[in-house]
Order: structure tokens, then C-alpha cells, then sequence
């Protein structure tokens, strides 16, 4: 018996260091990690240049190429609008709407105006497109 209650101590012990071992990789992680796993960037940051923002599953990391207009036409009139304001997020965009504030918070925002929000050529094009396909279906 008491062997079999040493051995059950002795696998509790163990689990314990593996969680302790995954939670201090997982909090590494973060760490290093910080601000461009979140995709903020701050009000002197020129755009893109740590290659953080939104990467969708049908149109792809939106921060670093143009979408393909085949694959933006896949995409609803909601899926449109996050796509689209997920770019203004990654960015720093305060939105205004509670639509955007539910969908993206305002933790973190820097620019209240969409104009003053500095998004790199893909993220405009992509902005652009993604406007004239919600035109286009009256989104």
C-alpha cells in the first residue's frame, strides 16, 4: 500500500512540473511576443513593419499583400466589414460605431479619424477593394 500511494505522489509531483513547465513557456512566450501578437502598433509607427496585423482564412494576411479580388468575392457583407475594419484595428483605430467597439474594442487605440490611421499600400488597397465590393452589393 504505501508504495502505491508513493508511486500515485510521485505522478502527482510530475504533473505538476509539466504544468509548470507549460504555463512558464506559454507566459515566455507572451512576453517576447508582446505587442506585435496583438497587432498594436503606436501613433509614431509608420505602418507594417514588424509584419503584425489580421490574417483571415479565405483572403489571407491582409497586412503584407493585396487580396485577391476572386477571394474577396467569397466573403459576405460581414465578413467584408471585418476584414476591412480589422485592417483599422491592427492598426490603432478607435471605432465609434458599437458595432466596432463589440467586434474590436478600444484598448489601445490611437486615431479617431480613418484617414489619420497609417496603413501601408497593401492594407489601402485592400481597404479600397473591400469598399467597392460592399458598394457594389449595398452592404
Amino acid at each position: 500500500m504505501v508504495v502505491y500511494a508513493a508511486s500515485n505522489n510521485a505522478f502527482a509531483e510530475l504533473g505538476r512540473v509539466e504544468a509548470m513547465k507549460r504555463m512558464l513557456l506559454c507566459a515566455a512566450v507572451l512576453v517576447l511576443a508582446g505587442p506585435a501578437a496583438a497587432g498594436k502598433v503606436g501613433p509614431d509607427d509608420p505602418g507594417d513593419t514588424d509584419g503584425s496585423g489580421p490574417c483571415y482564412e479565405t483572403v489571407g494576411c491582409v497586412q503584407d499583400r493585396r487580396i485577391n479580388e476572386s477571394d474577396a468575392e467569397q466573403l459576405g457583407c460581414d465578413q467584408l466589414w471585418t476584414v476591412r475594419n480589422g485592417i483599422y484595428a491592427a492598426r490603432g483605430y478607435c471605432f465609434k460605431t458599437d458595432r466596432g467597439k463589440q467586434a474590436f474594442g478600444n484598448e489601445g487605440c490611437y486615431y479617431g479619424d480613418e484617414s489619420e490611421v497609417p496603413l501601408n499600400d497593401y492594407e489601402r488597397a485592400n481597404v479600397l477593394l473591400i469598399r467597392s465590393i460592399e458598394k457594389r452589393r449595398g452592404c
